[in-house]
């Protein structure tokens, strides 16, 4: 299986409230787990977890500051823009060839997608409040 690269990995990340909670308000960067991962290209597809395709099992997003972390380089990548509709908190981005977006919804549910040349990923979990 082909892994995701680092930008993959900073890519990954969107914004949820946990359970009950009122709506996030972007004032604290949130973590969000990955719980399983889905990898497709031309000869199908291979799902397993975070550590799979080389992920990080947490990652950081702050929204205010727009940008997603959690790599132990450092490294992040920009969220390019930020929608809340329906009880959803939307998150798209580009970078290094590669386009992503990501949404969640106030229960703390996330789900992402990742498009790359030859291949995509679809990604699972749940976030913090923050």
């Amino acid at each position: 299986m082909r892994t995701i690269g680092w930008i993959g990995a900073l890519l990954v990340g969107v914004a949820a409230s946990a359970s009950g909670a009122p709506p996030y308000d972007r004032s604290t960067p949130m973590k969000c787990a990955i719980r399983s991962v889905m990898q497709c290209g031309d000869g199908g597809c291979v799902s397993g977890t975070a550590a799979t395709v080389n992920l990080p099992s947490v990652i950081t997003v702050d929204v205010g500051q727009k940008l997603i972390g959690g790599v132990a380089t450092g490294l992040t990548v920009k969220i390019l823009s930020v929608r809340r509709d329906s009880g959803r908190l939307m998150l798209y981005g580009a970078d290094l060839g590669g386009a992503w977006n990501g949404q969640s919804e106030d229960s703390g549910k996330m789900s992402v997608a990742v498009v790359e040349l030859v291949s995509g990923y679809l990604m699972f979990g749940s976030c913090d409040g923050g």
